[in-house]
């Protein structure tokens, strides 16, 4: 082989020391070349005979062999129906074939039926469990309605405009009564924007208690109508909870009645009578001093009784808490004195009635309010039949409709079956 000689370095020079050059090997001999191509056909080979193994389905599994057992199933009565039950012993340990440790045996069940489907139905209609079992299931289920959930507390709404009390009972589920039986009686009259109402969490009754009386919850239960004076001091926002319904009561208490009934929710602007000496009624004052009152009025009064609206439609009758009826009809129907009598009253009512007029018929007294127009005023007599104003919805009204009382001695009484025609 030949080699080439280094020229000696010289720093000066600008080009590195050359390596060495190997002279290029002659070609291998051919045998050579086919060992190799021999060597690389035969991995091939091999290697796809691999691939073809794993793809190929492996044998399938030996067949478990197969245990066949007989249950015997026994009858006991229940209610008169035929029922299965287990035996009560196990099958003999000589009766099972002996496996390989890694067969599972398929177990096949092999039951004797002996129920009629008549007694399979009884079967199934049956309790689970008897009287006197040890596990009891005792479950009480209930649903409780969003809308009928009591509250557990009062709520203070405020008036905004358009509201009335039938519309702000029906929103909580309440009467009328109930929210007026909780409130002053100025608000429940006249609904004033921005007033606050004090909504109780069911229906009953607010009494605060008086100082000066000595007051006990028996005798709450009693004036306000509750059978049980347990109801009250069992309800949880009174904080009564042990207290003796003989116990006399702290002044200035709030006490909640649930269910109760207190008095009615009537106009009570004042009345005067003024009676003979043999007890009749001889002239009435209502509302003195306020506008629309006539003043001193001769009794007056006529024989019998009229319709004030033929053609009305009743909307509401009288009860503890609305003391008269309510016809409806539409805005200037004509409305009758339903007696004759003079004229008590011509104004507008600023507790909750509008325009309205009382006639004074001796000892009693009728009334109608929310016209929407009054045809008489002071000083004037109302014949029975007379068209006396025309039907509106003024003051505290929810639509157009006359509310119609008849008072004795300003007591209000069920103008129903007085002859009204109602």
């Amino acid at each position: 082989m030949s080699t080439f000689t280094e020229p000696p370095f010289h720093p000066q020079e600008d080009t590195s020391p050359s390596l060495a050059i190997r002279p290029v090997p002659a070609r291998p001999a051919g045998w050579r070349t086919a060992v190799a191509w021999l060597s690389l056909l035969g991995a091939a080979a091999l290697t796809l005979g691999a691939v073809a193994l794993l793809l190929l389905p492996g044998p399938a599994p030996a067949p478990r062999p197969a245990v066949t057992v007989t249950v015997a199933v026994a009858a006991t009565e229940v209610a008169g129906v035929a029922t299965a039950t287990p035996p009560p012993t196990l099958l003999p340990a000589e009766t099972l074939p002996t496996l390989p440790p890694d067969a599972a045996p398929a177990l096949v069940v092999a039951a004797e039926a002996t129920l009629s489907p008549q007694q399979r139905q009884a079967l199934l209609a049956a309790p689970l469990l008897q009287e006197g079992s040890r596990f009891t299931l005792n479950y009480d289920p209930f649903t409780v309605i969003k809308g009928d959930r009591p509250r557990s507390s009062f709520v203070q709404y405020t008036i905004v405009r358009g509201d009335t009390i039938d519309a702000i009972s029906r929103r909580y589920n309440l009467k009328s009564e109930s929210i007026a039986w909780c409130n002053d009686r100025r608000i429940i009259f006249v609904l004033r924007v921005g007033d606050v109402l004090t909504i109780p969490p069911t229906d009953g009754v607010c009494h605060r208690v008086l100082g000066t009386r000595e007051e006990t919850v028996a005798e709450l239960a009693t004036t306000y109508k509750v059978a049980n004076p347990l109801d009250i001091i069992d309800f949880p926002l009174n904080n009564l909870y042990g207290t003796d319904p003989t116990a006399r009561l702290p002044g200035g208490l709030t006490v909640f009645i649930p269910g109760g009934e207190g008095e009615p929710i009537t106009w009570n602007p004042g009345y005067n009578a003024e009676k003979d000496e043999n007890g009749n009624v001889v002239s009435v004052t209502f509302a003195a001093g306020q506008a629309g009152s006539c003043g001193n009025v001769p009794a007056g009064g006529g024989s019998f009784w009229g319709n004030p609206l033929p053609g009305g439609r009743w909307v509401r009758g009288f009860y503890a808490g609305h003391t008269g009826i309510d016809l409806s009809a539409p805005v200037g129907t004509p409305v009758y004195a339903a007696q004759t009598g003079p004229v008590l009253f011509s104004g507008f009512s600023r507790w909750g009635y509008g325009e309205a007029i009382v006639l004074a018929h001796g000892a009693f007294s009728t009334l109608y309010g929310h016209m929407s127009q009054r045809n008489l005023g002071c000083g004037q007599v109302a014949v029975v039949g007379q068209v006396i104003g025309l039907v509106g919805s003024t003051g505290n009204s929810t639509g157009p409709h006359l509310h119609f009382e008849v008072r004795f001695n300003d007591v209000p009484m069920n103008p129903s079956g007085l002859g009204t025609g109602w």
